[in-house]
């Protein structure tokens, strides 16, 4: 049996996220967004929780906000189906605010906060790579 608290520490990888091998991989680049920006979606997704309660669509025109509207709307509700199977986030249905039919309104569980802190000091590490990187690109030009 799966321990819940050893995947939350990789939110996703179990679920199809990590790295394998499939055809296409080497194109990552060609597209309108690099591998980096889609995984970027995942942290991004759990920071807006933070700020508040959302429904998806708000979730995506806040990933609109920050460059990545184009994602697929698809892979932010499979992510976002993922984080409540993992206990990072919970939903329910707002049924007195929408004026249509009821939308799910997520919001981000204790567990989600946890996820997010390590989410935000990888993501500073890897910001230190990345200015490593760079720094190499523009000395080698």
């Amino acid at each position: 049996m799966k321990n819940n608290n050893d995947s939350a520490y990789h939110p996703g990888f179990e679920r199809g996220f990590g790295r394998g091998r499939r055809s296409g991989r080497g194109m990552r680049w060609m597209g309108e967004h690099s591998l980096i920006d889609v995984r970027l979606v995942e942290p991004a997704l759990l920071a807006f929780l933070k700020e508040g309660k959302a429904h998806g669509y708000g979730l995506l025109e806040k990933l609109e906000s920050i460059g990545l509207g184009s994602i697929n709307p698809s892979v932010i509700y499979r992510i976002l189906r993922d984080y409540e199977d993992l206990g990072m986030v919970v939903s329910d249905w707002d049924t007195e605010t929408t004026q249509g039919p009821p939308r799910r309104v997520y919001s981000l569980t204790e567990h989600g906060e946890k996820a997010l802190d390590r989410a935000r000091r990888s993501l500073k590490e890897t910001i230190e790579r990345l200015e490593t990187i760079l720094k190499r690109i523009d000395n080698s030009n």
